[in-house]
């Protein structure tokens, strides 16, 4: 039979371990040189004994048994490579000297072979059986490692997804949470309410009836001063319906925008209390924003100096809102005690209004930074995006940081058939 060079034109990298088993010293010289010309890594053994020193040191990916060996058959030892689990899946071609009839071929593949060849056979014939049956192995191994990520990413977007679910019951608990705060915010604010018309607009109006029932009196004539009084009365109260009024939505705000609104306020709090606002403000004086954004603006201000106000006990805060082409930002800053966010505060009675706060922030698409530490004071930054369009999902955190920071801080011929 004519030789036929099939071989490619080049070596198959990375090279593949081969083991050459077979007593025919000349057979396997030549075997070896001939894999080792196409790029394998070859081991040679000569008998069965040697044949499992070579696979103990080190695996092959495919075997080339001779089925006749000194000191055992071949066959016998193909299906001893079969049974052990380092050797289960190695490729093995069994290779006689004798013809052999259909039978012993199959009894040769039921014993785990995975090709039977008889002599002569073609180097050429024998690299291509090779290559075909690795070409198999590396569609095994690529297979496999597709199955391995394949879980890997199953896994990985399993626990994102309980991540996810752990996050959204936080989420949850964290909306309750802030439901009933609010609900006993708005408790609160009704009793506050309540307390100052029962109190304040109750004894005006006791003082006004008194007058109107002096003037019902037949041929009484009021003084002047019940009439001063009657006047008095219907000022305060006038007064405190307007400053009641004004608490629940500054008119200012809607009418001549957040910079007159915020300085409506600093005026009143001025005359109501001994905190002074050092306000500044930059690219704000003749511009109206988004009303949403006016307002969340206005409101945090408002509730940054309330708690300042309540609990930072100093005399003066630093107010500074700025505004460009993208965004509003609005700043509060005391030197007053601040206090330690790792200690929870944000979970403990009378935070609501932080919590507020950054969830009115949130919802429009900013973001909120509280900074603080015991003894340095508190610096709260909210930033409002001024885009046309606000992101479809915008930013859902709160950053909250125990640094403090100071206000003034920034080619080859064919062998012969083996015989």
């Amino acid at each position: 039979m004519p030789s036929i060079d099939a071989r490619p034109a080049r070596p198959l990298p990375p090279k593949h371990p081969v083991l050459v088993v077979d007593d025919d010293i000349a057979t396997v010289e030549l075997l070896v040189h001939v894999l080792e010309d196409e790029g394998f890594e070859v081991a040679k053994a000569h008998t069965a004994a040697e044949a499992r020193a070579a696979i103990a040191r080190r695996c092959p990916d495919l075997v080339l048994l001779d089925v006749m060996l000194p000191d055992g058959d071949g066959r016998n030892l193909c299906q001893e490579f079969k049974a052990a689990g380092p050797t289960r899946d190695v490729f093995v071609i069994l290779i006689s000297g004798m013809a052999i009839g259909p039978q012993s071929r199959i009894s040769g593949l039921n014993l785990g072979a995975d090709e039977y060849l008889t002599k002569p056979v073609q180097p050429a014939e024998i690299v291509a059986r090779i290559r075909s049956f690795l070409r198999i192995r590396e569609a095994a191994d690529a297979l496999r490692h597709a199955r391995d990520l394949l879980e890997a990413r199953v896994l990985e977007r399993t626990a994102e997804l309980e991540q996810a679910n752990e996050q959204l019951h936080h989420a949850a608990g964290e909306l309750r949470t802030l439901s009933h705060r609010l609900l006993e915010a708005q408790e609160r604010e009704r009793r506050r309410l309540a307390h100052e018309l029962h109190d304040e607009a109750g004894q005006t109006l006791t003082v006004l009836n008194y007058v109107f029932d002096t003037l019902e009196e037949p041929g009484q004539t009021p003084s002047a001063q019940t009439v001063a009084d009657g006047r008095g009365a219907l000022k305060k109260l006038t007064a405190l319906i307007r400053n009641l009024w004004q608490e629940l939505r500054p008119a200012l705000l809607d009418d001549l925008g957040l910079l007159s609104a915020l300085q409506w306020y600093f005026e009143r709090i001025a005359a109501s209390s001994s905190l002074r606002v050092d306000f500044q403000q930059q690219g704000v004086e003749g511009r109206r924003f988004d009303p949403d954004i006016e307002t969340a603006a206005y409101r945090t201000i408002q509730e940054a100096l309330t708690n300042v106000t309540r609990h930072a006990g100093v005399k003066e805060a630093q107010v500074i809102v700025c505004a460009d082409e993208r965004s509003l930002r609005v700043e509060v800053v005391d030197e007053g005690k601040g206090f330690d966010l790792r200690g929870g505060r944000l979970s403990r009675e009378g935070s609501c209004g932080l919590v507020g706060m950054s969830e009115r922030v949130r919802l429009l698409g900013g973001t909120f930074t509280l900074t603080s530490q015991v003894g340095e004071g508190t610096r709260l930054v909210a930033e409002f995006p001024l885009a046309d369009e606000r992101p479809p999902e915008p930013p859902a955190f709160t950053t909250l940081d125990t640094r403090m920071l100071r206000p003034a801080d920034f080619a080859k011929a064919s062998p012969p058939p083996i015989t």
